[in-house]
């Protein structure tokens, strides 16, 4: 649970992400990451979602291929990160093309599609 006060006052955007974060109070379905990001664990029937393997991550990301040219567009990105439960998939499909996009083509090609999953797997998306 995150208790916060109307009465902050008008700070930086570090120093109230800090102010947030220090108010936040313990949960034992929530744990805080290395960032100070409150994390939640995913349940499903009070069992924890099995992991998901790179290969299984790289076939979603494949299904939303739509034109089947053998690249991923932003939007195909952003509705594969969006089917992965991604709060802000645009965003998440931009950042994608940033660490994956070696040519700059502002597409994910197959052979740049593994970067993509890596990045993807490190932020903790799961198939659920």
């Amino acid at each position: 649970m995150l208790e916060y006060s109307q009465n902050i006052p008008q700070k930086q955007p570090s120093q109230l992400l800090n102010c947030l974060t220090a108010t936040a109070t313990y949960s034992p379905n929530s744990l805080f990451d290395n960032m100070g990001r409150v994390c939640f664990i995913a349940v499903t029937n009070n069992k924890a979602l099995p992991p998901t393997t790179e290969k299984q991550l790289r076939d979603t990301f494949q299904k939303y291929d739509r034109d089947g040219d053998g690249h991923l567009s932003k939007a195909e990105l952003a509705n594969a990160f969006k089917s992965l439960g991604s709060h802000m998939p645009n965003w998440r499909a931009r950042r994608a093309l940033h660490h994956a996009d070696a040519d700059g083509d502002k597409n994910i090609s197959l052979e740049e599609l593994n970067e993509v999953v890596k990045y993807a797997a490190k932020h903790g998306y799961v198939l659920g």
